[in-house]
């Protein structure tokens, strides 16, 4: 989005980490480890990795974390298969490129409309949380589903469905 806003009609984050203008990349990670506790992460594990840019943390999510905080509202069968496709996830905390202010400018991503989607019984990150993300980058719609996990797509597709379709009609001016 920062290098071709005008490809982007818009970008819909739902129940992600939201970037916005003026600080690092990183700081919705640091906000969410801010205000996780170690209990909080339950099972998951941080594992210490070397990549190309040096040192840094990836986090595997553990099984309950996952049955208690993610996929809660989502099918058996899909928990199943996000256990099974679990994999070191790099929180970047430490990449320099992350690190920077600057990378987000108003003129691009700034310009880009943006909506983002709220998952009112995310077990991992509060509707606060969610909400605090959406507060960072005025202009922000939030669209709300009730009901929905952190595995939106899983939990209330249909819902979600519902949602992505009202942000592409509200694109349509013609």
């Amino acid at each position: 989005m920062e290098r071709f806003p005008g490809k982007v009609a818009a970008a819909v984050f739902a129940a992600a980490g939201m970037p916005c203008v003026g600080k690092h990349m990183g700081v919705t990670t640091e906000e969410f480890m801010r205000r996780t506790s170690s209990e909080g992460l339950m099972d998951c594990k941080m594992l210490p990795i070397n990549n190309n840019h040096g040192a840094g943390v990836a986090m595997i999510m553990g099984p309950n974390f996952l049955a208690r905080k993610n996929y809660q509202q989502s099918s058996p069968e899909d928990l199943a298969l996000a256990k099974m496709l679990v994999r070191p996830g790099n929180l970047f905390m430490e990449d320099p490129v992350m690190k920077d202010a600057s990378l987000l400018t108003d003129t691009n991503y700034g310009s880009v409309k943006k909506v983002y989607v709220v998952a009112k019984a995310d077990g991992s990150s509060t509707k606060e949380m969610q909400r605090w993300m959406v507060l960072l980058s005025p202009g922000t719609e939030a669209e709300e589903i009730a009901g929905a996990d952190h595995a939106i797509m899983s939990s209330r597709p249909r819902e979600l469905c519902d949602a992505l379709v009202k942000i592409a009609d509200s694109l349509n001016t013609c």
